[in-house]
């Protein structure tokens, strides 16, 4: 059974104001303050609540797929008139500091942060020393999580680590990427030794120790920590290899009837059949949005990733990707599935990227090689060896290339192209000149407005 994920009503963060209207899911209580919470049953419900953000439309749901695959050279938006043309452009980067989409993702992201930092400071309540630190590590992952992204879409940010009111938020000024990177990677790291490696029955999907320490790995290869990454990667693989894995046919990774499978290490999970927990299918898989020619081109011909983002009939009113096909439940008119953050196989391909910044090998048994092979042939997209890619530069982009065959619409590939500072070429390619200030979105100009301090709270280059 899934987690069931309520999102609750809550202050924001950084705003004088209350949620918006789109927290309108039962709450679970109308508790604001983390004084509210007594027992354990109280915080699972805030945890719960932490969770539920992520479901949301300013989230994974919606927004998220805009800023972070959008924005890249997988998918063009063909609807310039859509939404007022908030969505377009964020796709080809005219986005103004008043975009919606920037301003409700942020807000969001803050919310999240709020709800997990109620958490933790109302574990004491929790009389059980496991289930405690479980729960803590449940919230600092999610904690972690909301910062990267935060960190990744706008750089410098307010770093808040514990309750606080709307009146205290806005006195907080923009904390430095490196200080932040900091506090994600403490959180993991705790994270990590808080949690199980699996869970099953009614706590199958959340956060366990493997996807806390694979997140720790990206972030990692995010700050050019190449070492640290590979030899983390490297002792996830030895240390897993049993409980996770590759699944033979890329097919069935993402079989609805197959959720939470071996290969995945963290979803944001969804449920078509119960009211409130299910989605629609966004725009950009459906067949409204453009998928980029070269894209599909750079797959080979044997290569079966290339059907999962084929577009697949669901009714006379949706065509989607065949990695995201679901039918509508009958009484909700939703559909319900996952959408993974964290796989096995980025795991290996994190794992290939770290060991050749480290040192290039192109033997087939070296670590890196090996691992980049093993996606390949599961993918039937054929056999590199060291003859094809002759020293650390080629491998650098065949891993790069191979993570965008492997993970689209899983929302990597802009970050991908950002850390590697591969972007501004790639959207050259794509039709459209960018610069680096385009690796960063605006500040949300009601933020700026806000706090009107332009010394501790400065609009990023480029934006006004």
């Amino acid at each position: 059974m899934k987690i069931k994920y309520y999102i609750v009503s809550m202050f924001s963060l950084l705003l004088m104001t209350s949620c918006s209207d789109f927290l309108d899911l039962t709450p679970i209580s109308e508790a604001s303050s983390a004084n509210y919470y007594k027992n354990t049953t109280d915080i699972n419900s805030a945890l719960s609540a932490c969770y539920g953000s992520l479901q949301g439309t300013y989230q994974y749901g919606e927004y998220f797929i805009a800023l972070m695959e959008l924005r890249s050279d997988n998918v063009e938006d063909i609807n310039p008139g859509g939404s007022a043309g908030m969505f377009y452009f964020i796709d080809n980067f005219t986005a103004t500091s008043g975009n919606n989409v920037i301003r409700y993702a942020w807000k969001e992201l803050y919310n999240q942060i709020y709800r997990c930092n109620n958490v933790l400071a109302s574990s004491h309540v929790i009389a059980d020393e496991t289930l405690r630190k479980q729960y803590e590590g449940e919230a600092l992952f999610l904690r972690a999580l909301a910062y990267f992204n935060i960190v990744r879409l706008w750089g410098d940010a307010p770093l808040i680590l514990k309750p606080v009111t709307p009146v205290e938020a806005v006195t907080y000024g923009r904390t430095p990427v490196a200080d932040i990177y900091k506090v994600i990677e403490d959180d993991l790291k705790e994270a990590a030794a808080n949690l199980e490696s699996s869970y099953s029955g009614d706590d199958l999907g959340r956060v366990t120790s493997v996807a806390a320490e694979a997140l720790l790995g990206k972030v990692y290869l995010t700050e050019q920590k190449w070492s640290d990454a590979a030899t983390l990667l490297d002792n996830i693989i030895q240390a897993y290899s049993s409980q996770y894995g590759l699944l033979d046919d890329i097919a069935d990774v993402f079989k609805v009837s197959n959720e939470m499978n071996k290969e995945i290490l963290f979803a944001v999970r969804y449920s078509k059949s119960v009211i409130g927990e299910g989605h629609g299918y966004n725009d950009y898989f459906k067949d409204k949005s453009l998928i980029y020619s070269d894209l599909k081109a750079a797959y080979g011909p044997t290569d079966e990733r290339l059907a999962m983002i084929e577009y697949k009939k669901v009714d006379d009113n949706n065509n989607v990707i065949a990695k995201y096909y679901d039918t509508f439940d009958a009484t909700t008119k939703k559909v319900g599935f996952d959408l993974p953050l964290l796989r096995w196989s980025d795991v290996l391909l994190m794992c290939a990227e770290a060991h050749n910044e480290v040192a290039y090998d192109g033997a087939e048994s070296g670590k890196a090689m090996s691992a980049l092979i093993l996606v390949r042939e599961r993918a039937k997209a054929g056999k590199y060896t060291a003859a094809t890619l002759a020293d650390q530069s080629s491998f650098r982009k065949a891993v790069l290339e191979e993570r965008r065959l492997e993970f689209p619409f899983e929302l990597q590939r802009w970050f991908d192209l950002v850390r590697t500072d591969t972007a501004i070429d790639a959207m050259a390619k794509a039709g459209y000149t960018i610069t680096k200030n385009d690796y960063l979105y605006p500040l949300p100009k009601t933020e700026v407005d806000l706090i009107d301090n332009p010394a501790t709270f400065p609009q990023n280059p480029g934006y006004n």
